[in-house]
């Protein structure tokens, strides 16, 4: 038989690629596709914008974009985390909350820079520039879209008791917060000189102090828990080890289908440990069955580093969500 030619296995590839994809995608989680969504519209834009700097020689244009560009790389490892995260043990996912910190430590240094530069401008005719104000103003909705995705899981306080799960979803929310923040410098800052007219004067360094200001006031905690999980007290590796074995645990049950939230925090005033599981069960197995096996794990887990565990759980099925009291 005659051998393929080259363009003819790369056509093949191809086919296969396309049958494959859709399938690869329905076996993503759901806060991968997300992630996957958000990221494929922010660096499209990016691309756009980059191009545009560099054909018109705007260099303004240019580091907008790289500096997104390089935040979209930085999500990467969290993409990689979502998809095998629940196959490896919790550390890639606390690195890849970590990496999303540091990019936001950068993006603070950068907006103090820029203030530090602009107020050294202070009474001068200092504007952002006119080609800034499209691309930021679109970025803006792409970013509030981003954080509302991840907003339900991901906008909790970090806590004492977070799972590295929650810690990596929490770090996308505050990205696309933080982002949000310091895209909507510009656009502001065209408002203000709109409205006040020549009243007002470098309104840009204010602006910039305020994004810098929010983005750390958000993302201090997240950065704090990371570095104590990575580098620092035995106690905080062990919880966060423990919750990764319990949604292990947890999928073992008999009739678990799948763990679909799993949360763990001390609650206010009486410090008591407490636990809200949501599982999705086949039908035909023993509600009671379920529960009291994942009371028990989470017993047998979390409950060593935090003492006993008032455990809430959940059973979701195809029909509908059954709620069952503790």
């Amino acid at each position: 038989p005659r051998a393929p030619q080259p363009s003819e296995r790369m056509m093949g590839r191809v086919q296969v690629w396309l049958v494959e994809a859709p399938l690869r995608w329905a076996r993503l989680p759901r806060d991968g596709r997300r992630l996957i969504s958000y990221v494929s519209i922010l660096a499209a834009l990016s691309v756009l914008e980059l191009g545009a700097g560099l054909a018109t020689a705007d260099g303004a244009l240019a580091r907008d974009a790289l500096h997104v560009l390089a935040g979209c790389a930085v999500l990467m490892l969290n993409l990689r985390a979502l998809v095998i995260g629940h196959e490896r043990p919790p550390r890639l996912e606390l690195v890849a909350a970590f990496s999303v910190s540091c990019f936001l430590a950068f993006t603070v240094v950068a907006l103090l820079a820029e203030g530090y530069r602009v107020k050294g401008e202070m009474f001068s005719e200092y504007r952002h520039p006119a080609s800034l104000m499209a691309p930021s103003s679109v970025r803006v909705a792409i970013d509030a879209l981003g954080a509302a995705m991840f907003f339900t899981k991901g906008a909790e306080w970090i806590g004492d008791f977070s799972s590295a799960r929650e810690m990596n979803l929490h770090a996308l929310f505050l990205f696309a917060l933080a982002d949000g923040f310091r895209s909507a410098r510009v656009p502001i800052s065209q408002w203000v000189h709109d409205v006040m007219g020549g009243e007002s004067q470098n309104t840009e360094w204010g602006e910039a102090m305020f994004a810098a200001g929010c983005i750390v006031y958000n993302a201090h905690p997240l950065m704090r828990r990371t570095l104590r999980a990575l580098f620092g007290a035995t106690h905080a590796r062990a919880r966060i080890e423990a919750l990764a074995r319990c949604d292990k645990e947890l999928k073992r049950i008999p009739g678990v289908s799948d763990v679909v939230e799993a949360r763990a925090f001390k609650a206010k005033g009486s410090g008591e440990l407490v636990a809200h599981v949501t599982l999705r069960v086949s039908d035909g197995v023993d509600d009671a069955v379920v529960v009291k096996a994942a009371r028990g794990v989470y017993n047998a887990t979390v409950g060593a580093t935090g003492g006993h565990v008032d455990c809430t759980v959940y059973l979701e099925r195809e029909r509908g969500r059954e709620d069952l009291p503790k």
